[in-house]
């Protein structure tokens, strides 16, 4: 990503242009630095219903004209909402690329949260929750988020509940992204081929009505962890086991959770899969993961199994982690190198993926972080380096959820006994 220019406009808005001149596309977004860790209780989901409501119309534009303008190009609009940011987004031809700023620029400050559409988009938002309840390794998600973030935000579901989702008023969206969606929170994302002045040009034409800068700020997330057990009728029991990762300020021990989060359960290679599903044959599904804020980060692992064999499970699993913190092979930190090296070069390939690199490098770091500094990074880390990593989350406080039928499962002080050496 050697073509990245940063431009900020006289109204605050940072626009980050990455020109791609190989390709026939342009990718367009607006990344929001504002996601469901920005709500209080009374208000968790508004964030994501915010993303249902930007599409269902604005002053200008009726929810129809904007899916139909989109369309008749041949292009695709799209939202998402996380934990910690929101992205709202299309893809185009070229020579569409000021239709596309003209949408988006639209939605983001002239949205009007209709009653009638707020209203029927409430019930479409109420069965996406619906949905959610079933699917079980969705629900013992935010339950771990709960367990691991008690009484935070951090640690909501991004959904909502039932209640608050029943609860948003128009009024409640308009306050919302007045208060939150300011310019030292916006960034326009723009990834392909295009001229550069030109989307200078379009960006000033066009976002003439942002929020200034001045947004709250966002909330401080601690991870505590804990135990959590949920009693279901279900043919099987979901398990998370969770502990403290660092921020992602700390850019080398990031990179070295992500390739001990690699070894222990990222692949068919990894020790989890072989031991636990291979060789053990207790489990379907095992991994690891890690998720990493600016403030805290936290290391997981998922699994499920039928109830009779859930101990077996965590016994195989901790033992896994009790032998992974004496350390890697030289092996498996190649071999995990290569891995998270080829991801991130890959990601180069799809201006999608490049452009979310660059809201989550804007929203964070203020600036772009070159990629030959990743892999330099990524190069420079040791054996060493991993075993400090691994004794420091594994000693960390543990976090324990399950779903299912669950009255055999181990309770928190066993688990953590099965974590001594």
């Amino acid at each position: 990503m050697k073509n990245v220019k940063i431009t900020k406009l006289e109204n605050g808005l940072t626009v980050v242009s990455d020109f791609n001149p190989s390709i026939e596309t342009v990718f367009c977004g607006v990344w929001a630095s504002v996601g469901s860790r920005n709500e209080t209780k009374e208000l968790n989901g508004i964030s994501h219903f915010l993303e249902h409501m930007a599409f269902k119309g604005t002053t200008t534009k009726s929810y129809k004209d904007i899916a139909e303008t989109i369309e008749d190009i041949g292009g695709d609009i799209n939202a998402y909402t996380s934990k910690d940011h929101t992205f709202f987004y299309t893809k185009t031809l070229k020579e569409y690329l000021e239709t596309s700023i003209d949408i988006l620029s639209d939605i983001i400050q002239n949205s009007i949260f209709d009653e009638t559409e707020t209203s029927k988009e409430r019930n479409v938002i109420l069965q996406e929750y619906y949905s959610s309840l079933d699917t079980p390794d969705d629900v013992i998600y935010d339950y771990y988020g709960e367990t691991a973030y008690p009484n935070q935000p951090l640690g909501r579901a991004i959904l909502g509940t039932d209640e608050t989702i029943r609860s948003i008023t128009p009024d409640m969206l308009k306050s919302y992204i007045k208060t939150n969606y300011c310019a030292d929170k916006l960034f326009l994302i723009i990834s392909g081929n295009f001229d550069n002045e030109k989307v200078i040009e379009l960006a000033k034409k066009y976002f003439t009505n942002i929020t200034p800068a001045g947004c709250p700020p966002t909330p401080n997330a601690k991870y505590e962890g804990g135990y959590f057990i949920k009693n279901k009728d279900l043919e099987k029991v979901h398990l998370m086991l969770g502990f403290e990762a660092t921020n992602l300020f700390n850019r080398k021990e990031v990179f070295c959770e992500n390739i001990l989060c690699n070894t222990l359960g990222g692949g068919m290679s990894s020790r989890l899969f072989q031991e636990v599903r291979e060789k053990h044959n207790l489990v379907y599904t095992i991994y690891s993961s890690v998720s990493n804020y600016s403030d805290t980060g936290h290391f997981y692992i998922y699994t499920s199994t039928v109830p009779e064999k859930i101990n077996k499970v965590i016994d195989a699993t901790t033992n896994e982690i009790l032998k992974i913190t004496d350390g890697i092979t030289d092996q498996e930190l190649n071999r995990a190198k290569v891995s998270y090296k080829s991801s991130v070069l890959m990601s180069l390939e799809n201006s999608t993926a490049r452009a979310r690199v660059l809201g989550r490098q804007m929203q964070h770091f203020s600036k772009h972080i070159p990629f030959d500094e990743s892999i330099e990074l990524i190069n420079s880390i040791t054996l060493d380096d991993i075993k400090n990593t691994a004794e420091r989350i594994f000693s960390s406080k543990l976090t324990v959820t399950g779903l299912g039928k669950c009255n055999e499962i181990y309770d928190m002080e066993k688990i953590k006994s099965k974590l001594s050496k």
